[in-house]
């Protein structure tokens, strides 16, 4: 992180980093310049996000990586606080047998800590008022408030118990949640997440592919009951390639609220 953080007693500031400093995880227009991340949002931003309207709501978004959702939905007028667990709590990691974590974690934690000093950079390029609250996302405290929206956006997958983050988020949402993830059309129309990691693939950080209907279901459990699902492509410019991703977006009627 650069530096030390000067905190309220829920959320963090940080200096502006050096730019040699970021890994920039999203791709941006800077007063440098454009800086090309391994996601390149801001062509289909608005489809990411479900097409929500986003106008003086309050939103709680889980992971922001760079930033870019985070700067956007500002720009859009929203209120934005954001989560990122602290870098002592870093990931789920898949327990392979016999894997070198310890030499895992030092590469990973490095190359995050980057990651989080670009958001701390832009963040200060775009005298942003984003909030970042640094606290485990499965225990989201209530003094953070209530939200309009929960945004998940591509972080369930990297999650071992990816109910519990959408309890935790829904439980400080009151009307809108939007789930992102990428999209495996060989997984069928049912509500099915699927494992990933196995021994021929000792892919440590990601755990799951899930389908749409997975987070309808869950999501209505929760009581967000009026759902749809749209799709669309991101470029990640590092592979030279397009990704299809799915976002759903599930609203609570308007007669409850969310038991707390």
């Amino acid at each position: 992180m650069p530096t030390q953080a000067h905190t309220t007693p829920l959320f963090a500031t940080y200096p502006r980093p050096a730019r040699q400093d970021c890994s920039f995880y999203h791709s941006f227009d800077l007063a440098e310049g454009e800086v090309i991340g391994q996601w390149d949002l801001p062509q289909h931003a608005a489809q990411y996000l479900g097409g929500v309207n986003l106008n003086q709501r309050s939103v709680l978004e889980v992971g922001p990586a760079s930033g870019f959702l985070s700067f956007y939905m500002e720009s859009q007028g929203a209120r934005v606080t954001c989560v990122e667990p602290p870098l002592s709590y870093l990931w789920d990691t898949v327990p392979f047998e016999g894997y070198d974590f310890a030499a895992w974690r030092r590469e990973f934690t490095a190359e995050i800590q980057k990651v989080r000093n670009s958001f701390w950079y832009v963040h200060h390029e775009k005298h942003s008022h984003v909030q970042l609250l640094e606290t485990d996302p499965n225990q989201i405290p209530p003094e953070a408030g209530q939200f309009d929206i929960g945004l998940l956006a591509s972080v369930l997958l990297h999650c071992r118990r990816p109910f519990d983050l959408l309890e935790s988020v829904a439980r400080r949402t009151e009307r809108t949640m939007i789930i992102t993830e990428v999209w495996n059309p060989t997984l069928g129309d049912g509500p099915v997440c699927m494992l990933l990691p196995h021994q021929g693939m000792k892919q440590v950080h990601t755990w799951w592919h899930f389908t749409p209907q997975f987070f309808i279901s869950a999501l209505g459990i929760l009581g967000f009951t009026d759902a749809r699902v749209s799709f669309h492509t991101q470029g990640q410019p590092a592979e030279g390639r397009e990704v299809t991703l799915f976002t759903v977006v599930c609203e609570r009627p308007l007669s409850t609220s969310p038991q707390r």
